[in-house]
């Protein structure tokens, strides 16, 4: 395993594991009827599973090509194979049928739709065009670099859970550069007086303990009123937002911060990048 960190600052792994997730959501509420919802596990969750996967599994190779270069497998396990095959060809689900030839070719059509729809959620997240070339259903071909388990959930359906692995290459060309170390710097001691010595409005500390909700902005869109009645369970809207692009956090309707969106413990999180100077956090409470 690699020692690079895929949660570092400046990282594109999350935003890549998020157009994988979508993009096979996606793909699954196609051809199964229903919406399927998708989480990263835990690094627990997924040692578990990987311990789970050592016998009767299938691996599922690409080679990513064009901006981004490098190894994407995926493992799943033999009877999870089968039954996206079945789910694939219409079939009645049968958790006793055997791995055939057929079940190989149709779980293998499956992975290519994936892979698909994931290379063009990419192209603003790697400056281009992406393509997954299909190597075939394999071992990953030596060491991978990092590991991350997948699941996938649907009401009625059975959850489906997958290891993705991604070799050195791929890492590296979605981590960012080694941060060059800088002399540790420690903040002024604060004055006495305390926090009011620092600059803030004594009235504005008899509110420091006050409790304000907090909102993750991720995009916008304007709709008619046509289109949002029209609205149903499994439809898409379009943001006017990349996924490149930092989500804001806001205070009431003020942005305060921007950041990207990270998995913590299975929970949505927002790791912060650009933040307004305090001053200017205040002015906007008070707007």
């Amino acid at each position: 395993m690699s020692t690079e960190n895929p949660n570092a600052p400046g990282s594109k792994v999350p935003a890549y594991l998020q157009a994988w997730g979508t993009s096979v959501s996606r793909v699954l509420q196609e051809v199964a009827g229903a919406p399927h919802s998708w989480q990263e596990l835990s690094p627990q969750a997924t040692k578990d599973l990987l311990a789970s996967l050592k016998e009767n599994s299938i691996g599922m190779q690409f080679e990513a090509a064009q901006n981004l270069t490098g190894n994407q497998g995926f493992i799943l396990s033999n009877k999870d194979a089968v039954r996206l095959a079945q789910l694939l060809l219409a079939e009645p689900e049968d958790g006793g049928s055997k791995l055939s030839d057929d079940h190989r070719d149709a779980v293998s059509e499956l992975f290519r739709q994936f892979a698909g729809s994931a290379a063009s959620s990419l192209k603003g997240l790697a400056g281009g065009e992406v393509g997954f070339k299909w190597v075939g259903i394999a071992p990953f071909p030596g060491p991978s670099a990092a590991q991350f388990g997948l699941q996938w959930t649907s009401p009625g359906l059975a959850n489906l859970a997958i290891v993705a692995e991604i070799g050195s290459g791929l890492m590296a060309a979605l981590s960012p550069p080694a941060a060059v170390a800088q002399p540790l710097q420690l903040p002024p001691p604060t004055p006495p007086g305390g926090a009011s010595a620092k600059g803030r409005d004594p009235k504005l500390e008899l509110l420091m303990d006050v409790e304000l909700d907090v909102t993750l902005r991720f995009g916008e869109r304007q709709m008619v009123l046509h289109d949002i009645l029209d609205l149903s369970a499994g439809s898409v809207v379009e943001l006017n937002q990349n996924v490149q692009e930092p989500v804001e956090l806001l205070v009431g309707k003020k942005v305060i911060a921007r950041g990207e969106v990270v998995v913590v413990d299975g929970s949505y999180g927002l790791r912060v990048t650009e933040i307004v100077s305090p001053m200017e956090r205040i002015e906007s409470l008070r707007a």
